[in-house]
């Protein structure tokens, strides 16, 4: 029976026992080791990466809200200059007060021409106005001409007054400006000056 027996615990032995085992050597170990820490090295990093692209978002968060607080801001001082503009009655045609704004030509028009007279535009429109032509933009009496103007066929007939004005001068520029004429006795105050040349 001890026979048996200790064939039983022959056989079981073998049963527990690996089959293959492989011989671990000093540079293995190592070299384990090694990949261990560089691989842990990384994770280290990328979590640094991590926290600092989670900073700079917040920093472009604050950004893009500051720079949203602004275009609001400007946004209603646009509103707000619409609105003074509009409100304007001197602007829109609708007063009584003496007030013109000369809007064409304009300092960024392109040069004039000497033989054909530009596009007069005011606002409050008129028909009939006295045309100023300066070489200085505080249209002193000294250096301004004032011609008078009651169609577009007057402005062309009398355009030449005012190249040979400016032949007369040293200036490469001069300034335009127009005073509106309502009934034929209201004169308004002087528009603002268009700094223009030929």
């Amino acid at each position: 029976m001890n026979k048996y027996l200790l064939k039983a615990v022959l056989i079981s032995g073998l049963f527990i026992t690996p089959i293959y085992a492989e011989t671990a050597t000093a540079e293995s170990v190592a070299a384990l080791q090694k990949s261990i820490d560089t691989l842990s090295l990384t994770v280290t990093q990328q979590q640094q990466l991590v926290s600092k692209l989670s900073d700079d978002i917040g920093l472009m968060a604050d950004r893009i809200g500051t720079m949203a607080d602004r275009i609001v801001v400007t946004e209603n001082l646009l509103a707000d200059t619409l609105t003074t503009l509009t409100g304007n009655a001197d602007l829109t045609g609708g007063s009584s007060s003496d007030g013109v704004a000369l809007t064409a030509p304009t300092d960024s028009s392109p040069k004039l021409s000497r033989t054909v007279a530009p596009t007069i535009a005011m606002t409050p429109d008129a028909t009939v106005y006295l045309l100023y032509a300066s070489s200085e933009p505080t249209f002193s009496p000294a250096t301004t001409i004032a011609l008078y103007v009651d169609s577009t066929t007057t402005l062309s007939d009398k355009w030449s007054q005012v190249v040979d004005f400016y032949d007369s001068t040293t200036s490469t520029n001069f300034y335009l400006a127009v005073k509106r004429i309502d009934g034929g006795t209201k004169i308004s105050s002087i528009s603002n000056g268009v700094k223009v040349s030929f």
